[in-house]
């Protein structure tokens, strides 16, 4: 190897062995390459062991990109949403919220429901009384005219063109109007038909007879269908009013 040219090349020293000057000892000079070995990885520094292709260092995979870099803290905040919440932090669920009225137009649909099964009840019962006690169905219709004054203090057993059609108005108009009452009160109470709800109803409509009504109604229901008759009128009030649909 030619001296000068190996003296003037310069070259890293990790790019091989280091040549040195060396006198054999018959005169001869020349330079031997000692150093590192070509090819020895765990001598080298580590800046000549490049990084695997697909691998990074910790810090290099935490390390932001430069344009989260330069944003404000809040902008790469998480959402409130995001964050995780310890089960103490966690807010009660909300109280179930009470139950809100329904809407007029609703509880007159339902009550004149409720006031048709009331009729057709009532009407059934008091018509098979008053067949049992005088012998006519029409009695009892007849006796139903007196509480608003038609037909006398005695009225006839026999279909009567004016007293039969005002008594049959009378009951139904009645109980139409009990219906709507009594899907108010349900609604006002947040209950719903029941045989309690059907109890109140028949005794409700036994204390409007007697107090409030004229006597001689309570007289002639007594004498067209009987006691037993008049009490099964408030019976079959106080069923279909725990039957009533919803």
């Amino acid at each position: 190897m030619n001296p000068e040219h190996a003296a003037g090349t310069s070259e890293p020293e990790h790019q091989g062995p280091r040549p040195v000057p060396y006198t054999y000892h018959d005169g001869r000079e020349d330079y031997l390459h000692v150093g590192r070995q070509e090819g020895a990885v765990a001598d080298q520094p580590e800046a000549l062991n490049p990084a695997s292709e697909g691998m990074s260092s910790p810090a290099a995979a935490t390390a932001l990109p430069p344009e989260a870099a330069a944003l404000p803290p809040e902008a790469t905040a998480l959402p409130p949403a995001a964050t995780p919440r310890s089960p103490e932090a966690t807010p009660p669920a909300p109280a179930q919220r009470p139950q809100q009225a329904a809407p007029m137009s609703e509880i007159v649909t339902r009550g004149l429901r409720t006031g048709a099964v009331m009729t057709a009840a009532t009407m059934c019962t008091m018509m098979a009384a008053s067949t049992l006690k005088r012998g006519s169905p029409w009695a009892s219709m007849n006796a139903m005219a007196t509480a608003v004054g038609i037909g006398g203090r005695r009225v006839s057993d026999r279909f009567d063109p004016v007293v039969t059609p005002a008594g049959i108005a009378v009951l139904a108009g009645g109980l139409l109007a009990w219906g709507i009452g009594y899907e108010k009160a349900l609604d006002a109470s947040g209950q719903r038909s029941g045989a309690l709800t059907g109890a109140l109803s028949a005794l409700g409509g036994f204390l409007l007879d007697e107090l409030v009504l004229p006597d001689r109604l309570m007289q002639n229901f007594r004498a067209k269908m009987g006691v037993v008759g008049t009490l099964s009128k408030y019976v079959a009030l106080g069923v279909a009013s725990a039957a009533a649909p919803r």
